[in-house]
């Protein structure tokens, strides 16, 4: 049952999208619109484009497109109705009464929080039984936490037992399927039998920015675990490429002024919390991921780096300035000389110092330097030499001619060679790298690689005439629904020739001839943002080509001809078929 039209209208109204989107994304005037870098892919120039009046923004560079309600289901992972009920909140909109419109999966998503605030509770009270003296010490006593700290992290004990949590889950009426299904329990492949995820850790719930638990991480308690930490797999409400640990303290922290504090481990961010730095996060069990870096271009303009000084944190750090970088965040890296991470370094030397090595951060062009430098003697010819190779390539690949040439004086003076030199050597390979840029570009284009499978109509690939004629009868008749009959008589969705088309088209009939709601926000309930953002797409497209009724049946006549094309394929080969058969016949009986 879809939503009331008066209550989306009432919705929309007290959501303008240009606020919306304006409080999660920096947007540029122009004129009545908006521009701004898109949320959803990494770009330098902006090509999102917001229009107030219309209601709705897109992308001209990943496609992504739709009304506020689109935006807030993409920007942040939710269905429809969860995207609606946030929304009525934000503008003190009342819900409709009737809740036939509602999904099942926003109940599913609802079991979910529930599920997990009931094992944050759970894990919380075993820190006051006998087993969880053993946790406390080691929060407490070793990591230096205070009471203060563990409650509001919600810090918990996970006993050391393989069937605590399931027993008490289960009493509160949680099926074993369902506590599968939020990664609080697995199944043993060999028995079949069930046993709790996480056994004998210090636990850490993670809060998204509404407030709900959507998964955990346990730091093991035992030295003979070989797992020192584990999260929560990926869920209906948890995806580990998504979320950052701590962002929903970072986010009103890192606004006043901009910055961010990037750590690997949660207990890091929390010893930082503590010591009153409430910008920091952490990614949970995987490098910082494309999404991650996008997510932190929303809360601040500078990133402070500050992973662990071993072999695997160096690595993690040059990733993570390539993506942070990709999406204009400046990046300096804290070197915390004398411990190995931020934890350890609170504990040994406490936060004034901390606080003045946050002042000491290194920029992520000299920590590239050094790192090309370590190991090689440059009081050496051969070693000057290698070391100039190494560093080459790093200033060369700076967009900033001002930058290019800054460093390429301090490695003039450092080495005492000649600056000219330098930059000859630097602009030598500024070019290859053009050349062979241009020479990927040429062959992308003569092999025709630049036409990629669209991940939304794949079969569009395959049908690139069909595809624009089915686009072209959609917007037709969305632009003209006094025309639904006509447009029917002459075609039916069965011979759309590419599955999602057919299933707009499908949808559109649909609304028109039940007369309901068939602008770009009806859309919003069956079918996904990607997918949402396709039709926008679609409708801005053709919007500029003049489409009329004569066009529009040009478009009709191209799927005619294609199906009629299709039929007499079928038709030869049946015959070619028939007089196989028939030949095999004859030469079976002698004739």
């Amino acid at each position: 049952m879809p939503l009331p039209q008066d209550f989306i209208d009432r919705l929309k109204a007290a959501n303008p999208i240009e606020e919306v989107m304006g409080s999660y994304i920096t947007l540029k005037r122009t004129g009545r619109d908006y521009i701004c870098l898109c949320p959803f892919h990494n770009e330098k120039t902006p090509s999102c484009h917001i229009h107030p009046d219309k209601e709705f923004f897109h992308c001209f560079g990943c496609g992504a497109g739709g009304d506020v309600i689109t935006f807030v289901m993409k920007y942040h992972n939710l269905d429809y109705w969860e995207a609606v009920k946030m929304l009525a909140e934000r503008g003190n909109i009342p819900l409709p009464e009737t809740s036939g419109f509602a999904r099942q999966n926003n109940v599913d998503k609802k079991r979910f929080y529930e599920m997990n605030k009931d094992a944050a509770k759970f894990f919380y009270a075993q820190l006051k039984t006998e087993a969880g003296k053993a946790c406390i010490d080691y929060l407490v006593r070793k990591r230096k936490l205070t009471f203060d700290t563990i409650k509001k992290y919600g810090m918990g004990f996970a006993p050391n037992s393989w069937s605590a949590l399931k027993t008490h889950m289960l009493s509160l009426g949680y099926s074993e399927q369902e506590l599968i299904d939020a990664s609080l329990i697995s199944r043993s492949q060999k028995t079949n039998n069930t046993y709790d995820f996480f056994v004998n850790r210090a636990m850490f719930p993670f809060i998204d920015l509404t407030g709900h638990i959507v998964g955990f991480g346990g730091r093991a308690l035992s030295p003979d675990d070989k797992r020192k930490y584990l999260n929560s797999k990926d869920t209906a409400v948890y995806n580990k490429e998504r979320f950052l640990f701590s962002l929903n303290f970072a986010k009103n922290a890192a606004v006043k002024e901009r910055q961010i504090i990037l750590c690997e481990g949660n207990l890091d961010v929390i010893s930082l919390n503590q010591a009153g730095f409430e910008n920091a996060v952490a990614s949970c069990g995987t490098a910082l991921t494309e999404r991650q870096a996008r997510m932190l271009v929303n809360y601040a303009d500078h990133v402070m780096i500050c992973y662990d000084s071993d072999e695997a944190g160096q690595k993690a750090t040059s990733k993570a300035i390539k993506l942070l970088e990709s999406t204009g965040l400046k990046t300096t890296i804290v070197r915390m000389n004398g411990a190995k991470d931020p934890d350890e370094y609170l504990n040994k030397f406490g936060p004034i110092r901390f606080k003045n090595l946050l002042k000491q951060t290194q920029g992520s062009v000299e920590y590239e330097l050094n790192k090309r430098r370590e190991g090689i003697d440059t009081s050496t010819d051969i070693g000057k030499i290698d070391y100039l190779k190494r560093a080459y390539d790093v200033i060369a690949a700076l967009s900033s001619p001002v930058e290019r040439d800054i460093y390429a004086s301090k490695l003039s003076s450092e080495l005492n060679i000649s600056k000219e030199a330098i930059r000859q050597e630097i602009d030598a390979r500024r070019r290859k790298a053009r050349r062979q840029a241009e020479s990927a570009q040429w062959r992308k284009e003569v092999t025709f690689t630049d036409k990629k499978r669209d991940s939304v109509n794949p079969e569009a690939f395959d049908h690139p005439r069909e595809d624009k004629a089915e686009q072209g009868i959609i917007y037709y008749l969305w632009a003209n629904p006094d025309r639904y009959n006509d447009i029917r008589e002459r075609i039916t969705p069965q011979e759309f020739v590419t599955d999602f088309n057919r299933r707009v088209f499908e949808s559109l009939c649909a609304k028109i001839q039940a007369m309901q709601d068939y602008s770009l926000s009806s859309f919003n309930e069956d079918f996904s943002p990607d997918e949402v953002g396709k039709i926008v797409g679609m409708i801005e497209k053709y919007k500029q080509l003049s489409v009329d009724e004569n066009v529009c049946r040009d478009y009709i006549e191209v799927i005619k001809s294609f199906r009629e094309n299709e039929q007499q394929k079928n038709s030869v080969n049946d015959n070619d078929s028939f007089l196989k058969d028939l030949e095999r016949h004859r030469k079976k009986n002698g004739d």
